[in-house]
């Protein structure tokens, strides 16, 4: 894409070229029997005056965009055509096809593809720029036997294989493509400035000869059009003695494109490797990128509520507005509050969410007629969930009911009868995902038989009605390295165990690499327990507004102090970490429901939030498309691989 700098400085080299046509000796004589000073910008001031006073004179031509001269020209037929590169490939093969040998030769050029054929399976591999025949035929060799086939041998640049398989072979470079997206007409000056009028008139010629001949070669012509003379205007008033100065106007049309690489078709039909082929049925598609979820803590939605009242206070003071949710208000005294959660704004946040490349959210449960239950109703009376499903946390902690003639709450049959929705998460085969939060021994006083026999209840209940057993995750509020709940899940029954959040304090602020570390951490030390586990991911954390504002829902320790806190994550850090956290769950077999869970969609008073923030200027979704993108990158790249990382 030509920039406006580019054309600037084309135009001064034209002009420099036509007055010093010879620079190769260390003194450059000029053609026009003066010197001249030729740039881009404007003289300085002082400078200026000295050359122009000096005996004999020297003169300044400058070469500046012309405010106000943009006019669109662009075209609407957008286009792709190739950027044929400049010299051959270099990488060629001495017979494309003979029997039983293929042989490569050349150094490559360019980036492109080379590959070998045997018995209609194609092996191709990513050719770089330098890589010789010799380490492109070793390339090969490596991936065919990297898939079991043990009748191929390699000899320096030739691949060899033996009766009955045939070989042949393919290179091709990779070739840029471009569009034009849009064009403008740019008008530039290019200023003489001479100590007399006559020394004036024979800038103005040398100008004149060298751009009117100029063909800008420098330039891709495909995005700059031809230079056309437009004005002439002399600028000598109010100007001092011996400053004599004339604006030549030109008008260029630019063109601003789009480019990228396109990879060869060596195989427009054929079979790639036992996963892949192109034009050819029954072959299975890879699968996309795992599933990943977010954490809702719903104390965002009604301020009528006590929690929701809490949760404003803790975040109103102006450091932390910031962190408020995107519809949050502020009063004339900077009091935040927002309105009432209605169908509309769930199905907004649904957008964002689907947007951020979400597959579920996990609410935390509360009773049906709590208003923390608000945004869980609306999102199950919207129309617009499309591929959006969603799963429960369970509270052990309010499950029990001393009134009810089984011994359990509503609020956990509750999380039973959700599982039985079409929009409900499942993993393994149609199992309904349901997190359960570890809760103390005093929490669990009331339930009948304890949290392992609870459990068997939930199994026994989803079972009957859904006719499958749902999997159960026990979560833990704290990283592993602080509370192993590995054998705790086992006991319980549960069928594999994971994090809520895994914050590691240090009396000190960290910055976010340092929480990314010890998440990562915390996915390695429970695949080494040897029992199945979800990793969870995290977007951040700091209370210090609450440690700031104490508030009633939130107890802290009052040993936390307001150093004890991550650093704000960049959004694009955060992306990292998820993909991270998708790459492991890709390689992991001590997570067999291969699914991934982040803290959080919306905790902003705790620090952890994917959700759309308050700025004075409207939501801040930063974080919702920086992950969006990386999740719908990584997922296109998984499921349409491009050709030369196919393995």
């Amino acid at each position: 894409m030509v920039q406006i700098c580019e054309v600037e400085s084309a135009l001064a080299k034209a002009v420099a070229d036509y007055i010093y046509p010879d620079s190769s000796g260390e003194v450059m004589t000029s053609a026009i029997g003066f010197d001249v000073k030729i740039c881009r910008g404007w003289p300085q001031e002082t400078e200026l005056g000295n050359d122009l006073m000096a005996s004999p004179g020297v003169g300044w031509i400058t070469v500046n965009q012309k405010a106000g001269s943009t006019v669109d020209k662009t075209r609407y037929r957008r286009a792709w055509y190739s950027r044929e590169n400049d010299t051959a490939f270099g990488l060629t093969l001495l017979s494309a096809k003979s029997g039983d040998t293929v042989t490569f030769q050349g150094v490559a050029a360019y980036e492109g593809v080379a590959g070998a054929v045997i018995d209609n399976i194609a092996y191709p591999v990513q050719v770089n720029s330098g890589d010789t025949a010799v380490l492109i035929a070793q390339k090969i060799s490596a991936k065919i036997n990297n898939i079991g086939h043990s009748d191929v041998s390699c000899s320096g640049a030739t691949l060899s294989v033996n009766y009955p398989d045939t070989i042949y072979g393919r290179v091709g470079e990779c070739v840029t493509v471009a569009r034009e997206l849009s064009r403008t007409e740019q008008g530039f000056n290019v200023s003489i400035f001479a100590p007399s009028i006559e020394m004036r008139d024979i800038m103005e010629q040398a100008v004149l000869a060298a751009l009117l001949e100029a063909p800008l070669s420098d330039l891709d012509k495909r995005e700059v059009g031809y230079l056309d003379f437009s004005g002439r205007e002399i600028i000598d008033t109010n100007l001092n003695a011996n400053l004599y100065r004339l604006d030549l106007t030109w008008k260029i049309e630019i063109a601003w494109t789009e480019t990228m690489q396109s990879v060869p078709a060596l195989w427009p039909v054929g079979i790639v490797n036992s996963d892949w082929a192109f034009g050819v049925g029954g072959t299975a598609i890879p699968a996309a990128l795992p599933p990943v979820g977010a954490i809702r803590f719903d104390a965002w939605y009604d301020m009528t509520n006590s929690i929701d009242q809490q949760c404003a206070t803790a975040l109103d003071a102006p450091e932390w507005l910031y962190r408020l949710p995107g519809n949050a208000v502020l009063d004339s005294k900077g009091v935040a509050s927002w309105p009432e959660a209605s169908q509309q704004s769930i199905d907004q946040e649904i957008s964002s969410a689907i947007s951020c490349g979400l597959s579920f959210w996990a609410f935390d449960s509360y009773e049906q007629d709590n208003t923390l239950s608000l945004a869980l109703s609306l999102y199950l009376s919207s129309n617009n969930k499309g591929s959006l499903r969603f799963c429960m946390i369970g509270q052990s902690s309010n499950w029990s009911d001393t009134d009810s003639e089984d011994g359990y709450a509503d609020v956990l049959k509750r999380d039973i009868n959700l599982m039985s929705r079409n929009e409900y998460m499942t993993v393994m085969n149609g199992r309904p995902l349901y997190f359960v939060l570890d809760a103390s021994a005093e929490q669990l006083a009331g339930l009948p038989g304890g949290l392992s026999q609870a459990i068997t209840f939930v199994r026994n209940a989803v079972s009957a009605a859904t006719g499958q057993n749902p999997y159960i995750v026990y979560l833990s509020g704290a990283a592993l390295a602080d509370y192993d709940n590995t054998i705790a899940a086992q006991n319980v029954g549960a069928d594999a165990a994971g994090a809520y959040c895994t914050p590691r304090l240090s009396g000190a602020p960290q910055p976010y690499s340092a929480l990314v570390r010890a998440a990562e951490n915390d996915w390695d030390g429970r695949s080494n327990t040897g029992f199945p586990m979800i990793p969870t991911a995290m977007t951040g954390w700091d209370q210090r507004p609450l440690v700031d504002r104490p508030q009633e829902f939130y107890p802290l320790s009052p040993a936390l102090t307001d150093s004890n806190y991550y650093m704000q994550a960049l959004a694009p850090d955060i992306a990292t970490h998820i993909m991270n956290m998708t790459t492991f769950l890709q390689s992991s077999t001590e997570s067999p429901a291969s699914v991934g869970l982040i803290y959080a969609w919306n905790e902003f008073a705790e620090g952890g939030w994917l959700a759309p923030t308050y700025s004075q200027t409207g939501p801040d979704t930063t974080r919702v498309t920086t992950v969006g993108s990386a999740i719908k990158n990584a997922t296109h790249e998984s499921v349409f691989p491009d050709l030369p990382f196919i393995t």
